[in-house]
């Protein structure tokens, strides 16, 4: 079994993919974790320092090295899913669940530690909000890719409990 996690930036795709990993006894990645390793830096230093398209290309290296890996769980950068063949390559080697978080709280979220995303810094929570408006209407239909969706905002939340059972019926389907 190999599940991606994807979604926008703050949506806590980590540590939903850490919680999900625990519960299905598998093991975990972190795509950006992976990347650091790799760049021996920190993602955004990563992008300031060569560009956003080397950053999308080691990005899509890294992927396709962990795609490999059997029995496990992997949080994908929110950028991810667009670039290259990436939302493809998800889709054809394991699971792909969409962390779908209200943009409103994303928004509060980035704000409240703004210095660990380079593509917010400098604004304020209302000028988050609106770049988030604007890279969730260029996603979306990436995200909507996903085999499932996570719905994680303040009036509905689906639990963890549920999507890891749609994710052993997709399994399940898929080994028939």
């Amino acid at each position: 079994m190999r599940i991606y996690i994807i979604g926008m930036p703050g949506t806590g795709k980590t540590h939903f993919g850490r919680i999900m990993s625990k519960s299905l006894h598998l093991q975990f990645f972190d795509m950006d974790e992976q990347i650091e390793k790799r760049e021996g830096a920190l993602v955004r230093q990563v992008i300031l320092d060569k560009g956003e398209a080397y950053f999308r290309e080691v990005e899509h290296d890294v992927l396709l090295k962990l795609s490999y890996h059997n029995n496990c769980v992997i949080s994908c950068g929110g950028g991810a899913p667009m670039f290259y063949n990436n939302i493809d390559i998800m889709k054809t080697t394991g699971i792909v669940v969409w962390v779908n978080t209200d943009l409103h709280l994303i928004a509060k979220r980035i704000a409240q530690n703004v210095t660990r995303r380079p593509l917010f810094m400098g604004l304020n929570e209302e000028e988050i909000l609106k770049k988030l408006h604007e890279i969730f209407a260029l996603r979306k239909k990436n995200y909507a890719k996903a085999d499932l969706v996570a719905e994680i905002n303040v009036t509905h939340n689906n639990s963890l409990t549920s999507v890891i059972q749609k994710v052993i019926k997709i399994s399940q389907r898929r080994k028939k």
